[in-house]
């Protein structure tokens, strides 16, 4: 990885600034493999979509550097993570979901089963009847409360 620094411009567009080539202005940052190694192989894109720049370990970067990474990440990300189950309703043949999420409360429909995944660093991807994809994180940072009411659906 070249040596490379990234900065709001006053338009707020995120410019990509390296020693051997021009400013890139407007890039995006994405995970390539955001459930299963989000920290790792992060690319730097040109608003085409072009890679300039590969990541391979976030926490390989500076600090200051690293958390404008990851609070680009973090604004621009549309996977919701579970924090909290308030209830899980199994009546009339399908699951209605009422959690409290990172991004606020939220109440949703699971429609079969398949729809909740379990990945294999213990958490769960839940996909709801509208498409939005949730992460639920591993049972064992839920509390009580929240375990006792999705043991029936995982």
């Amino acid at each position: 990885m070249s040596e490379f620094n990234l900065e709001m411009d006053p338009q707020g567009r995120m410019v990509l600034k390296r020693p051997e080539a021009e400013d890139a202005v407007d890039v995006r940052i994405r995970r390539s493999f955001p459930w299963s190694s989000p920290g790792h192989n992060v690319s730097i894109r040109s608003k085409e979509g072009k890679e300039l720049v590969m990541i391979d370990d976030l926490a390989a970067l500076p600090e200051p550097l690293r958390k404008v990474v990851e609070d680009y990440l973090s604004s621009t990300s549309l996977i919701p993570r579970i924090t909290q189950v308030l209830a899980v309703d199994v009546r009339f043949g399908f699951q209605q979901w009422t959690v409290q999420t990172d991004r606020g409360p939220a109440d949703f429909r699971v429609q079969e089963r398949e729809d909740i995944r379990f990945m294999a660093d213990g958490r769960f991807s839940v996909k709801d009847a509208d498409g939005t994809i949730y992460e639920l994180p591993r049972m064992d940072q839920l509390d009580e409360a929240s375990r006792r009411a999705i043991e029936a659906v995982v």
